[in-house]
């Protein structure tokens, strides 16, 4: 429990320094979730935090996008897939990809964070918007995550 809390400490310290973390934390708790059993509650309470955050961004994230109209993409994500950086900021970016649609059309994704995407272009052009997992396969995995 100390180790995963001094871990999410670094991340977002990282996160405001704008420095690349070198563990990517939401896709570890999410994989943590998935394939162990947690007995400590410490550690449970903190990985459970982690997910519900995750799930509302994502959630809050996908139903503006809808509302200002802006397609989202079926991408799915490969079994072994390494974690995605914004190009730019270098914030690990969760779910929802935001790659430029020349870049998607080559299928070399050059991925960005929403607010990188959105200093590039407000109202997202040129951006086609990614989606990695279904919100109700990630319900399930906060769901099925128990002490």
């Amino acid at each position: 429990a100390c180790q995963y809390k001094l871990a999410v400490e670094r991340y977002e310290w990282n996160k405001l320094q704008s420095v690349k973390s070198i563990v990517p934390m939401v896709h570890l708790s999410w994989n943590m979730a998935r394939n162990i059993k947690v007995s400590d509650p410490k550690l449970f309470e903190m990985i459970k935090y982690c997910l519900l955050r995750t799930l509302k961004q994502c959630q809050t994230l996908r139903e503006a996008l809808i509302a200002a109209g802006k397609e989202i993409v079926w991408h799915g994500r490969a079994k072994d897939e390494p974690a995605h950086y914004c190009s730019i900021c270098e914030v690990e970016v969760f779910d929802l990809l935001f790659v430029t649609s020349e870049s998607n059309s080559r299928k070399t994704y050059i991925v960005h964070c929403q607010d990188c995407a959105r200093k590039i272009s407000t109202n997202l052009e040129n951006f086609v918007v990614l989606e990695q997992y279904k919100m109700e396969d990630l319900m399930q995995v906060y769901d099925q995550f128990t002490l």
